[in-house]
């Protein structure tokens, strides 16, 4: 009882007692009435409350590719010289992760190919005799030749053109259980593994080595297929001279030129808006009677671009001539549009369609060619036409309009019909449909162009990004990197942790160490940008702590040194211990690591997050201590007013081979000042510097000064401050009088220097009128001038 009232008791003292004594002067407060609130008594159901009461949201936890983790699991056991898996279980990991990969369309990335690749070697060594394993079979190859060669990449890197090499060597060497493929197949598929990963030359260089060997004319001579698969990756490389190197020696040596290889050619200079040469690979004899579909397509919005409508008119004219199948009059029309004729001549040439067999009708795929063009063209009146038109003709839109349909809004930032196209687009997902597999690929690029649109809006929707979270998830859309970052910083900015996690949980593990990257630099950037609150940025660590233990070690003390500007040590002193806690040794501190958080914490002071530090230093065998970290100690013990303390590293300076540093002498000044009766020790220091005859730093003799003056003796201070000359060189400047004044342990001492200096250094002590003051906790008043100890 007696205690409940005591307390209550101070309560009411404290709150009577928070006025400041200038309160007194202060205009009196006007008396006014306080309106009371009725109060009402409600009767609550507790029981019933917390049985139906909704439970807390759990954090989603990390979603793997099958097979993944179990060959993560391997090469962390192969790094720690540990015991790995067995091989039975490391082969059903291979295949669980390929059949993934093939079912959901979903690319190897770069750190997949190169620890997949690691994973075959290893799997083709030679077994230890006492474990009777099979080895991989000919069904476990194909499938990642498949997933290497069926899937479009979003990576093209060295480690897939790696991977590709080692299946091929093991198909050489015949180390799998099933029936082998001819050599030559084989040797096919590493060439256009090649072409297709960034490696074209190489893929070229193979082509020559075998060309005049008999077993390998079906693959170079009789369709053309892998002549025209590594020309269309040396173009795609941008590699012209290799190109035309290529398509010269295939014709001299039996290949015509044929409607692929224009195709490329072509292409390839008119997208880069090349008039002679586009002129030149088009007008170049080939061996069909026509060209494909897509070199009228370049043709015609080449011609646009460049203002050669009258050059191409006669091509298509002839086109239309030649009774083309129907693909041919659906790009003779898009050519129309193209080439800046209207509508209306669109509509009279669908009546004149024929083909050898007899009359063409328009349909859907007339259509949406069409609505393309006008999504190039970015006309959405146009496209409404276009529309129209087809209502007209009967022929209804279908899942690839309403895809065309949302590129268009998206185009226009019509973020309201874009919603609707969307909604029509996953309710018929054209992606189904067995004849075009593509249209996946192009949702998954227009699903992350509308969710960074709705990301980048001043105020986004959020509930509609959520929703196309949800349809993303559902059809298993991995999203892009620069779109997960993105919309994971519009989440911390509006405090939604759990959406932004639930984010990172399905996507972040499924990329590549590249890709991670990527969404790591947004939320580094986040943390450190100064216009994110400290909690904000505190939040946004947590996030990246759990989901990127991988977040490189400069990384992580720049966000150290970060906390530590936002005046938060006990922060920083935590993002120092997450990474001496690391699994991987190159993540922990080193001795420049050790001596910087010290620093940081000489600026604001923590004796908790100290302690911790110095704890985890007295464990670290792998730190030598040398003078610059023990400065950084003494600094960082004075700074939290422990100078006693301090002077232990002092001791340990004194007694080293090394010995002090100027910075050191700076720190145990600082310390003396700190410390009661600290001035002796200071004098010994200064007479043995003076015995040695030192060069003494400016900053070495302000320091001695400020320990002078902590123990109270001003009439000496102002000895020192007029020789300072003599010592140093140079005469007392504004940091000078700072120390000297806020080292003075009372006021009057205070008031004595201030009346003293402003008449001895009038130039000097103005120089300190534009810092502020403040008082200490002993209501001492302090200058704020910024006064940096450095280890």
């Amino acid at each position: 009882m007696r205690a409940s009232l005591a307390r209550h008791g101070r309560r009411l003292l404290v709150f009577r007692a928070i006025a400041p004594s200038c309160a007194a002067f202060a205009a009196p407060a006007r008396r006014r009435t306080i309106t009371r609130p009725i109060a009402r008594r409600t009767f609550e159901r507790t029981f019933f409350n917390a049985l139906f009461q909704k439970p807390p949201r759990e954090v989603r936890q990390p979603e793997y590719e099958p097979g993944w983790m179990h060959i993560m699991v391997w090469r962390s056991r192969m790094l720690d010289n540990l015991r790995p898996p067995p091989r039975r279980e490391l082969i059903d990991a291979w295949k669980k992760l390929m059949q993934s990969k093939l079912k959901r369309r979903i690319p190897l990335n770069s750190t997949q190919a190169l620890q997949c690749r690691r994973l075959l070697e290893y799997l083709t060594e030679p077994a230890n005799p006492d474990q009777q394993t099979k080895p991989l079979s000919s069904s476990d190859l194909s499938m990642a030749r498949q997933v290497l060669l069926d899937i479009e990449p979003q990576e093209r890197s060295k480690n897939h053109a790696d991977l590709a090499r080692a299946l091929h060597s093991v198909w050489v060497a015949g180390s799998f259980i099933g029936k082998p493929r001819a050599p030559e197949v084989q040797w096919s598929y590493l060439a256009q593994s090649l072409s297709r990963y960034g490696e074209a030359q190489e893929a070229a260089r193979l082509i020559y080595s075998k060309w005049d060997e008999p077993g390998y004319q079906d693959y170079l001579l009789k369709d053309g297929k892998l002549i025209e698969a590594v020309a269309y990756g040396l173009a795609r490389e941008g590699r012209e001279q290799e190109l035309l190197e290529l398509i010269e020696y295939a014709e001299k040596h039996g290949l015509a030129y044929n409607a692929g290889l224009q195709a490329i050619m072509v292409t390839f200079y008119a997208d880069q808006d090349r008039i002679p040469e586009t002129k030149q690979w088009l007008a170049k004899p080939i061996a069909q009677s026509q060209s494909r579909v897509e070199v009228y397509q370049s043709v015609a919005s080449f011609a646009k671009r460049n203002g050669l409508q009258d050059w191409a008119m006669p091509i298509f004219l002839e086109l239309g001539q030649s009774l083309p199948k129907k693909k041919y009059w659906d790009v003779l029309l898009q050519a129309i549009l193209l080439v800046g004729r209207g509508l209306q001549e669109v509509e009279a040439m669908m009546a004149h369609m024929v083909d050898r067999n007899g009359k063409l009708s328009p349909d859907i795929g007339t259509l949406n060619g069409l609505l393309r063009i006008a999504v190039e063209a970015e006309d959405a009146t146009l496209a409404d036409e276009i529309l129209a038109l087809g209502a007209e003709k009967g022929v209804a839109p279908n899942g690839e309009t309403y895809l065309i349909m949302l590129r268009m809004r998206l185009a226009a930032d019509n973020l309201s019909g874009a919603r609707a196209a969307h909604e029509q687009v996953r309710h018929l997902e054209p992606w189904t449909n067995d004849s075009k597999p593509e249209l996946f690929d192009e949702y998954r690029e227009l699903v992350n162009k509308f969710l960074t649109l709705l990301a980048r809006q001043s105020s986004p929707d959020f509930k509609l990004i959520l929703s196309l979270l949800d349809g993303v998830e559902e059809v298993q859309v991995l999203l892009d990197p620069e779109t997960v970052a993105t919309l994971c910083v519009r989440f911390l900015e509006n405090d939604q942790h759990f959406d932004a996690m639930d984010l990172l949980a399905v996507h972040s593990f499924l990329y590549s160490e590249a890709q991670r990257e990527v969404v790591q630099n947004a939320f580094i950037s986040f943390c450190l940008d100064s216009g994110t609150s400290t909690s904000r940025a505190w939040s946004g660590y947590q996030i990246l702590q759990q989901f990127f233990q991988d977040t490189s070690f400069e990384r992580r003390t720049k966000l150290m040194e970060a906390f530590f500007e936002r005046k938060r040590p006990d922060m920083a002193s935590h993002v120092f211990g997450h990474m001496r806690q690391h699994r991987n040794k190159d993540y922990h501190p080193r001795l420049e690591t050790y001596i910087t958080c010290l620093e940081g914490f000489a600026r604001y002071p923590d004796a908790e997050g100290l302690a911790m530090v110095h704890n985890m230093l007295k464990m670290d065998t792998t730190v030598q201590p040398n003078t610059k970290l023990y400065t950084a100690m003494m600094l960082a013990y004075t700074a939290s007013d422990q100078p006693l303390t301090a002077l232990d590293f002092w001791n340990e300076v004194t007694q080293s081979l090394e010995g002090p540093s100027y910075a050191t002498l700076e720190a145990v000044f600082w310390t003396l000042e700190k410390k009661p009766g600290g001035d002796r020790k200071a004098r010994e220091i200064w007479e043995r510097i003076e015995r040695m005859d030192l060069e003494v730093p400016p900053a070495v003799y302000n320091a001695y000064i400020g320990a002078v003056a902590g123990s109270g003796n001003e009439k000496e201070v102002r000895g020192l401050i007029m020789k300072m000359a003599s010592f140093v060189g140079t005469e007392p400047d504004a940091m000078t009088l700072a120390v000297a004044h806020n080292a003075l342990p009372g006021q009057e001492l205070q008031s004595n220097f201030r009346e003293w200096a402003q008449k001895k250094y009038r130039n000097a002590w103005a120089d300190l009128d534009k810092y502020g003051r403040r008082s200490n906790e002993f209501s001492l008043c302090q200058i704020k001038i910024n006064r940096v100890m450095k280890a």
